[in-house]
């Protein structure tokens, strides 16, 4: 999948979906013309990267979800 190249991708966080394991990066800014993509992230040594990417290679980073808790309902004695 790939993202669609607009204004409104600015500020949204992708991933490479081409590379396993990819970093999470948060687009800076768009080319919609060439439709390429500037994003940022941190390497492994907490380095500040800068990467120029095309948007058919990025997808939307999928959030995590937090584990549901289990809820039990409580017997009440009268």
């Amino acid at each position: 999948m790939s993202v669609r190249v607009t204004e409104r991708l600015i500020g949204d966080i992708v991933i490479v979906t081409g590379i396993p394991d990819s970093p999470l990066m948060v687009v800076q800014q768009i080319d919609e013309e060439d439709k390429l993509v500037t994003t940022t992230w941190f390497s492994d040594d907490n380095a500040c990267q800068e990467g120029l990417f095309p948007g058919s290679a990025l997808d939307r980073a999928e959030p995590k979800q937090a584990p549901k808790a289990k809820v039990m309902a409580k017997k009440v004695r009268r």
